[in-house]
């Protein structure tokens, strides 16, 4: 074994990646960047759930509304609004509370006759962990409630004797109790794996292309430029849709993923985003000289959508600075999408931004990944 053979590889790889400074940005800087995001996001976010009631009204209310606000949780673990009937579904729809408590009009004079009046509680459901969640913390608050009304009108109550209300089964404005955690996390997981694996597939084989010197055998055919330019784009993107047909399927059929809305719709939110990826993929591909450099790509391109697009933090949540760019990630539009049209049913008008923002994306890269492509050509 020859020490100085040693260092002198050694010594060729350091000056390589020295004078690389894509590669020494991607070792020293890019780590820095995301970490301090996630630090700002982590900090920042907060999963306080919101609870809208519908207080009961007429005499006695104000002793059952004092009774209520002593056993609400405090303010830093639970936020409450207070909302009318008619504005129960609206509030909820619009994301503004996670569940809401229902007094029923005649609930006071129910109770003062011992006809034992039945709460309602209403869970905006999409999120089934958090609408599990809200829903057992109700449930015990309903319970209390019982007891502490039973004490305010005779003795304490034995252990056998009955609370003076009843609490109704919840009511779900989206979902249902079958939905699980996962059911909430497919339609992200949906984009991502359509965005990720899109972006890939093309970049790694457009790049290949260029290095293998297809393209330049392509050129002496009789295509013109714009033919060459749009059959690598729909022959790319012809197996992307595959592929991103082949994802959805299997985690709807295979997996058993629960659904309540229109699989069409799922298909073409998928089908923009694929469409964006593919020339996403041939626009960064054409910077690139080889694999491990589309890959320096990646936490760039991919991590920041992870943790900015709303996947695990509501955007409304992030830092004012983090924001704006989370408005202009396309997975961000498109797991709004498919949220909406997977967990509440949403229709095209539901989500027609969305839909736009995605095209607008889609648009932007065509143009620029044309625009690159003809640059190979010429």
């Amino acid at each position: 074994m020859s020490f100085s053979r040693i260092l002198a590889l050694t010594g060729r790889i350091v000056r390589q990646i020295l004078h690389d400074r894509r590669t020494l940005g991607l070792i020293f800087i890019v780590p820095l960047v995301i970490m301090s995001i996630l630090y700002l996001v982590l900090n920042s976010s907060s999963s306080v759930p919101t609870l809208a009631i519908v207080h009961p009204t007429g005499t006695g209310s104000e002793r059952v509304n004092t009774l209520l606000n002593t056993l609400l949780p405090s303010s830093d673990k639970l936020k409450t609004i207070d909302i009318n009937a008619n504005q129960v579904d609206t509030t909820l729809n619009d994301g503004h509370a996670d569940a809401a408590l229902i007094f029923p009009e005649n609930f006071t004079q129910k109770l003062a006759l011992s006809q034992h009046p039945t709460l309602q509680i209403k869970l905006e459901g999409s999120d089934p962990t958090a609408a599990s969640a809200m829903n057992a913390q109700l449930q015990g608050l309903t319970k209390q409630l019982g007891i502490a009304l039973a004490s305010a009108q005779n003795s304490p109550p034995t252990v056998n004797r009955a609370s003076p209300i009843n609490t109704a089964d919840p009511q779900y404005v989206h979902g249902g109790p079958q939905y699980t955690f996962s059911d909430s996390l497919a339609p992200v997981f949906i984009g991502i794996f359509s965005f990720f694996f899109v972006f890939l597939l093309t970049s790694v084989a457009f790049l290949r292309e260029r290095s293998q010197g297809t393209i330049e055998r392509v050129m002496v055919s009789p295509l013109r430029r714009t033919e060459l330019v749009m059959g690598y784009v729909c022959g790319f993107t012809l197996f992307a849709l595959i592929q991103s047909s082949i994802i959805l399927l299997f985690v709807i059929f295979v997996l058993g993923i629960h659904y309540s809305g229109n699989l069409a719709l799922v298909f073409l939110v998928s089908a923009l985003l694929t469409l964006g990826s593919v020339n996403l993929g041939i626009f960064l591909s054409t910077f690139a000289q080889n694999e491990f450099q589309i890959i320096q790509f990646i936490p760039l391109v991919f991590g920041l959508q992870v943790l900015l697009s709303g996947i695990f933090w509501p955007i409304a949540q992030l830092p004012d600075a983090l924001r704006p760019v989370s408005y202009i990630l396309p997975l961000t539009y498109a797991n709004e999408a498919l949220r909406d049209v997977m967990l509440k049913s949403a229709d095209v008008g539901a989500i027609a931004t969305d839909l736009t923002a995605l095209l607008i994306f889609a648009l932007v890269m065509i143009g620029l990944s044309s625009l690159t492509t003809r640059r190979q050509l010429a």
